[in-house]
């Protein structure tokens, strides 16, 4: 999916393009995309210029999150990933978008089992943010774009 068609999608659901007013900076389904889109594509001019338009004001302060994020972003085979999770006892995972979508990035956590269901609850169906199980998430994808630490 292209960067256009993405926004086009999310704004259809969150009408973020006409409401910017409801969307602060950790929420804003247009950063969260171009942000995936600059980290996969390692082109931090196109996040920069993203937020010289639409959050000057964090700018600086994300630019630098970008910078120390970027070097851990590493897209892994599903069988690299079995192994790193299995590892570090990785038991849930939080994307960017849809853990269901191929070009989401993905952050590696790990929760007390008994919290598991909490964090799950609903996440199935989130466009952005959403949590999966390791497993399932291996059983949608074939490539991941891991945070790896």
């Amino acid at each position: 999916m292209t960067l256009e068609e993405r926004i086009d999608n999310l704004d259809r659901h969150f009408g973020f393009i006409a409401n910017p007013e409801d969307f602060d900076f950790n929420l804003s389904p247009g950063r969260i995309a171009y942000r995936n889109e600059a980290f996969r594509t390692k082109n931090r001019d196109l996040y920069t210029a993203y937020l010289a338009d639409h959050f000057p004001n964090e700018m600086a302060a994300e630019l630098k999150r970008f910078d120390e994020m970027l070097p851990k972003l590493r897209r892994v085979t599903k069988e690299e990933a079995e192994d790193i999770f299995r590892e570090r006892g990785i038991n849930l995972l939080q994307a960017d978008f849809s853990a269901k979508d191929q070009d989401s990035i993905f952050k590696m956590l790990k929760v007390a089992d008994e919290d598991l269901n909490w964090y799950l609850e609903g996440s199935d169906t989130d466009l952005l943010n959403s949590k999966a199980r390791p497993s399932t998430v291996l059983n949608n994808l074939e490539h991941l774009w891991l945070l790896i630490d």
